[in-house]
């Protein structure tokens, strides 16, 4: 590069530093929206330091892209289980308290055949939210579909006190499916 080219490049950026800078020294104006009520508005901010030339602009952090569970929900009313677990196991990673996702996740399992791994997710969103209504009532499902009964009443009775009565619609559908077991 030439000294020319150099020396330009110095001045341009002396001369963007000194704009930023004035710009920056400048304070900051109040305006009286006429709401205060005779109250003075507070004083303006200390002015921000100025720019120097060796000082780095600040990188901007990308905004992350959260993946929409009503993605997956489709994915699940097509039957698609492989493709909503592996949409899923993306989502409760963006959203680790996301109960809604972790129970997803553990229907997709369950219905995919996979009731091991099913149980602990159901169990992860019960942790995040014990009152969580469709994570009681599939994990009872579960315990119909394993031979655990017992442990489903339990569920069917968590979902009673949490909707105080029998006639919502979790509590009639983990009902209905202990009932057939029997």
């Amino acid at each position: 590069m030439s000294s020319t080219n150099s020396r330009a490049g110095r001045l341009a950026l002396a001369a963007a530093a000194g704009v930023l800078s004035l710009t920056l020294s400048l304070p900051a104006l109040a305006v009286d929206t006429g709401g205060g009520g005779g109250t003075p508005a507070p004083a303006a901010m200390a002015p921000a330091p100025a720019m120097t030339t060796h000082m780095a602009p600040m990188a901007r952090t990308p905004k992350m892209h959260l993946i929409d569970l009503n993605d997956a929900r489709k994915l699940i009313a097509k039957s698609d289980w492989t493709g909503a677990i592996k949409l899923l196991r993306q989502i409760v990673v963006q959203q680790p308290r996301n109960a809604d996702a972790l129970n997803l996740l553990g229907y997709s399992l369950r219905q995919h055949g996979d009731m091991a791994e099913a149980e602990a997710w159901y169990l992860k969103a019960l942790k995040l939210k014990p009152a969580h209504l469709g994570a009681n009532e599939y994990l009872g499902e579960l315990y119909v579909l394993t031979g655990h009964v017992d442990k489903a009443k339990v569920r069917l009775a968590t979902i009673a006190k949490i909707c105080g009565n029998t006639t919502c619609e979790e509590y009639k559908d983990l009902a209905k499916a202990i009932a057939a077991k029997a």
